[in-house]
């Protein structure tokens, strides 16, 4: 049986492949290559049955032909086999090479008789007198066909349809296609129309029995296959949900070890199965300080950024200067190979493009970073080991520190030449650094450190007296103003200027210091230390920002900010270079001196915090200069309860004492009062659209229409300390003494819910989320619970990580992450569909944290302590952890890197989205 069908089979292929051409197709123009295809399938279809062979074939070189050295044989071969030819005439055809080269071959060998004229542009005019075309007139006439015809020939002109709307005109290929087939079957259009329609009907008649043969067969196979699609499908489902789980615990695990392991990791689980575990996960990857572990054979001396932010340059032990990608981690391109000996320390020159390394071998080298080789000779100062080397800022001198009494060297950078030698020190020189404006350069011995005049040479008054000992680590501040020096186990600032300190060591810890370094903002000062680890100093404070980057095994030898302040490397003698993300510490800048303060609200626009001092007066801050604007609003001895808010349009501020004062925040001019008599009031709350104002105290809850100064009715009776109006402003919520949540109706001021007694302390804060579907509540029991707004039932379990009483809580603008600030100084992030802690707490403040806001893109936080500052938080991560990560890593997240890190079953995806 199956023989004979392939016998059939074989014989059907045969037969069709012998069938000639009815229809040889000559054209020219893009214009009608763009309708012919079409052209040549209404043709042939002809509603025949599927099972017959066309009544007409069409020969058409663009859809059989390729373009090739045989083009023409193949072109000869199709004219031969074809019993008519359609010349397509327009002006390009009759400008056409190749359509008058396949009419004179249809001259030659077939009849002219059989030559059938279609007008596709142009026109084609017919001389009676003559008998002949008029060449002038006909614009669309082969050249070829002048002369040919006896008589006048059959010819068809293309009519034109409108598509509907704005479409324009297209062909009317049925009409064209009618024509050609009238003429080359012999028919009347009208009868190849009628034939059409019985073909047609048969087929229909054909198609329904063979439709219920297939139906039937398609549900006996589905029926018999649909169980073994789905079970196939669900085992591959649980497969990639067991990978991501895996991949979400690896990555987990990896943290410092594999930094950028742990990000690709996380990133394959939410690619392979997006669930809110996944997402956690990136999140915390995007949050993880470590960056990336450059290894070494060798300790490492020596690490710089390139002045792109693309490179990193790292000095071994071993002689041998590497240089790698930011992105990927990875070795970029060959190594710099030329020292003896180790290398002490490497500079980028301000451009980029050339590299200086120092070298235990008493020779600085210049390399060209781009060809990945030496340039020139070597510079031999022979004065022993050479400890530092820097460039000027116009990258025309090169200064080096080196263990002879003329310690400090002066180079020509183009001419490889000395140029001057300056005494550094009676014991050498271990450091040099250069000031921003190339003025003035400080060299140091450890105990002393020496200023220089940049053009003179010469000494700067006496060395300044940096303490016992010292690593000799310099360096300047970006704007010039400060020099920072390690002074025993410390570090000690200076007015280059005046040559004065300026206050006292900071940065010591357990271990001794061995390198310092400005962020580019100069708000920082990284600081490495002998046990290992790094740790970021705020220098207007000097304290500490956030924790220390610990994961080196020995002491921290050189640090290096990148250029944009986002990464800091640190050098080691455990042989490695650790990337870390400053980010992930999410500080924005300085401080905001806001002094004591007994509250603060921030705009809804988070440009203006607006706080209350304890000597009862409100000031109000722009967030981004850090600056005071304006005097205070008021002044002088006020209630205990003192609360600000801000209306909805960040336009209004409401200040509550003996009354309430509505302020003009523009104007900064008092608008209006709501009289409360002496009652204290502990809350103010306005409603989303700005025209009623909540307050709480006295034991009671207010509700004021702002535009009438009056009640809206009868005061809500209960003891609350905190209100919160829901999105749509319908649903008013309170805390109440019994340590729940009330909501309150206000159109009806009645009571239409409460929440358990789950808490165990006092409610500080209650918060909406932004589609009024959940609320938060903070407690004094140090916990934060989540309810439903429509059943006031808890949603999962508290979230529980302060270590005291939970102040204020609130959620980002798209409702995913809530943050709280705490008694325990710190301020913690939560991933609300998980309930877990995303990554480390938020640490700077030195007090309780009192009060925590979002601005209105959820990119930056901002919190109030009771330490008399603000502090601005770069949470950019929780909004899009995904394109976070995708944008650190610019582009190494790479089809190789998922080979690399995810086990084998899942389809390899794009880790990144490719916009």
């Amino acid at each position: 049986m199956f023989a004979r069908l392939r016998s059939l089979l074989t014989f059907r292929r045969r037969v069709r492949t012998e069938l000639g051409h009815g229809v040889f197709l000559s054209y020219s123009g893009d214009r009608d290559r763009q309708w012919l295809p079409h052209l040549q399938r209404v043709i042939e279809k002809q509603s025949r049955p599927w099972y017959r062979p066309p009544h007409i074939r069409v020969f058409l070189d663009a859809s059989g032909v390729s373009i090739g050295p045989q083009l023409w044989s193949k072109i000869e071969a199709g004219l031969a086999r074809s019993d008519w030819l359609v010349v397509l005439a327009s002006p390009e055809s009759k400008a056409s090479a190749w359509v008058g080269r396949e009419i004179e071959w249809w001259l030659e060998h077939k009849a002219v008789d059989n030559i059938l004229l279609v007008v596709t542009a142009g026109r084609l005019v017919w001389d009676e007198q003559r008998g002949d075309w008029n060449t002038e007139l006909s614009t669309a006439l082969p050249a070829v066909l002048s002369g040919r015809f006896e008589q006048q020939p059959v010819w068809k002109s293309v009519d034109l349809r409108r598509l509907g709307g704005e479409g324009g005109y297209v062909p009317d290929v049925d009409g064209v296609a009618f024509g050609i087939a009238s003429v080359v079957r012999g028919l009347p259009e009208n009868e190849l129309r009628s034939e059409g329609l019985r073909d047609t009907r048969r087929n229909l008649r054909t198609a329904k029995i063979v439709a219920a043969v297939l139906a039937f067969l398609f549900l006996i196979a589905s029926a018999v296959s649909v169980f073994a699609v789905v079970s196939r499908a669900e085992a591959t489902r649980q497969r990639d949900r067991a990978v991501a789980q895996q991949l979400i615990t690896e990555s987990s695990q990896f943290g410092a070890r594999n930094p950028f392991g742990n990000r690709v990791k996380a990133l394959a689980a939410w690619r392979i199965d997006p669930s809110p575990d996944s997402r956690l996960a990136v999140l915390n990857a995007s949050v993880n300080p470590a960056s990336g572990v450059l290894s070494h054979t060798w300790p490492v001396l020596s690490v710089a950024f390139s002045p792109d932010g693309r490179t990193v340059a790292s000095g071994g032990g071993d002689g041998v200067v590497r240089l790698w990608g930011t992105a990927d981690q990875r070795k970029a391109g060959k190594s710099l190979i030329g020292h003896h000996q180790g290398v002490t320390a490497v500079a980028f020159g301000p451009a980029g493009k050339t590299l200086a390394s120092a070298s235990f071998d008493g020779t600085v080298r210049l390399w060209d970073v781009a060809r990945r080789t030496q340039i020139g000779v070597p510079l031999s100062p022979h004065g022993g080991i050479i400890h530092a080397v820097a460039f000027s800022p116009d990258g025309r001198t090169l200064v080096t520190a080196d263990e002879s009494s003329e310690s400090v060297r002066v180079w020509d950078v183009a001419t490889h030449r000395q140029i001057a030698k300056l005494h550094g020190g009676t014991t050498g020189s271990y450091a040099v650094a250069f000031s921003p404006d190339g003025r003035v350069f400080a060299s140091s011995s450890g105990t002393q450190v020496q200023l220089w005049d940049a053009a003179g040479r010469r000494p700067i008054g006496k060395p300044l007296t940096v303490g016992f000992s010292g690593s000799g680590s310099l360096a300047f501040s970006p704007d010039g103003r400060t020099l920072a020096a390690v002074s025993g186990d410390a570090v000690q600032l200076w007015d280059p200027v005046s040559r004065t300190t300026k206050g006292q060591p900071f940065g010591s810890a357990s271990s001794g210091v061995r390198s310092v370094t400005f962020s580019p903002d100069g708000a920082g000062l990284a600081v490495g230390y002998t046990d290992g680890s790094a740790r970021l100093w705020d220098v207007r404070r000097r304290s500490p920002s956030g924790e220390p980057f610990v994961g080196h095994a020995s002491e921290v030898t050189a640090l290096a900010f990148s250029p944009d302040g986002s990464a800091l490397a640190s050098a080691s003698d455990d042989t490695t270079v650790r990337l870390w993300d400053v980010r992930s510490q999410r500080r924005i800048g300085a401080p905001i001196g806001i002094g004591d303060a007994t509250g603060a609200a921030l705009s809804p626009n988070g440009r203006t915090l607006a706080v209350v001092g304890t000597d009862y007066s409100v000031r109000l801050w722009n967030v981004a200069t850090r600056r005071q604007t304006g005097d205070p609003l008021v002044t002088g001895e006020r209630t205990l309860g003192f609360m600000v808010s801000f209306s909805p349009d960040s336009a209004v501020l409401a200040i509550a004492a003996r009354g309430v004062e509505l302020w003009d925040v523009a104007a900064r001019r008092l608008i209006g009062t709501l009289p409360l008599g002496t009652d204290d009031v502990m809350s103010l709350a306005f409603s989303p659209d700005g025209k009623t104002l909540a307050t709480a105290g006295g034991g009671s809850v207010r509700v004021w229409d702002l535009a009438a100064r009056r009640l809206t009715g009868t005061a809500l009776d209960v003891r609350a300390t905190s209100v919160a109006f829901s999105p749509d402003g319908r649903t008013l919520a309170t805390n109440t003494e019994r340590d729940t949540v009330a909501l309150w109706d206000v159109a009806t001021h009645r009571r239409i819910g409460e929440t358990p007694a789950h808490h165990t302390a006092h409610i500080s804060s209650v918060a909406f989320s932004p589609d009024g579907k959940t609320l938060a509540s903070a407690s004094r029991d140090s916990t934060v619970r989540v309810w439903d707004a429509a059943t006031r039932e808890q949603i999962g379990h508290a979230l529980v990580g302060h270590r005291s009483g939970v102040t204020s809580v609130v959620f980002s603008p798209d409702g995913r992450t809530l943050a709280t600030g705490s008694m325990d100084q710190t301020v913690r992030l939560w991933d609300r569909a998980t309930g877990r802690q995303i990554a480390d707490p938020l640490e700077g403040h030195t007090a309780g944290v009192a009060g925590v806001a979002f601005d209105p893109g959820g990119r930056t936080l901002t919190s109030w302590s009771e330490d008399g500052t603000a502090l601005l938080w770069n949470v950019e991560a929780t909004v899009d952890p995904v394109r976070f990560l995708c944008r650190w890593a610019r582009g190494a997240f790479t089809a190789d890197r998922w080979r690399d890190e995810v086990p084998q079953g899942p389809a390899t995806r794009p880790l990144c989205p490719e916009s």
